[in-house]
């Protein structure tokens, strides 16, 4: 009986040992993608804050999810950790359905971090009154490096000749 009390805590302290090696490999693994995005996009790379709101909204996703978030890259991240509530607010107030817009689209960098304050791309949003109808935008999140907050999100259409960057 005294062996079963034992092996208890062993496993107890083996599974929360588990759980904490796991944890430091997600931070890891965020922060060595911040340097390799870092160089990618010119040293852009978000700012102490901001990493801080990206690994809360990391930490909160459940185990099943997180991994295939930790494997997009930062400008991914930022877009979505950062800017999607303002994007969303700002896109409803133009016609959009609330949870019908991309903030990237198929081709190659639609999402760009050009500084701690500033990421910038393309999407999409499908207007409420016509919902078969999708309207292609480029758009600037403006951030506090600071607090890592938006202060302001820039959306314009692109006309329907295409184009647009």
């Amino acid at each position: 009986m005294t062996t079963g009390s034992a092996v208890f805590p062993i496993s107890m302290a083996r599974s929360r040992l588990c759980r904490a090696v796991a944890m430091m490999l997600c931070v890891g693994t965020v922060f060595s993608g911040i340097s390799a995005d870092a160089r990618a996009a010119g040293n852009a790379h978000p700012s102490p804050a901001e990493q801080q709101i990206i690994m809360r909204r990391l930490n909160a996703l459940s185990a099943r999810e997180r991994p295939g978030v930790m494997g997009q890259d930062m400008a991914w991240q930022m877009t979505t950790f950062l800017c999607q509530d303002a994007a969303r607010a700002m896109l409803v107030r133009r016609g959009a359905l609330p949870h019908r817009f991309f903030l990237q689209d198929d081709r190659p960098d639609s999402q760009v971090v050009v500084s701690p304050a500033l990421i910038e791309g393309r999407g999409q949003y499908q207007l409420a009154t016509a919902p078969m109808r999708w309207i292609p935008f480029t758009w600037a999140c403006h951030l506090d490096p600071a607090t890592g907050h938006v202060v302001h999100f820039d959306v314009n259409p692109v006309g329907r000749q295409g184009g647009g960057s």
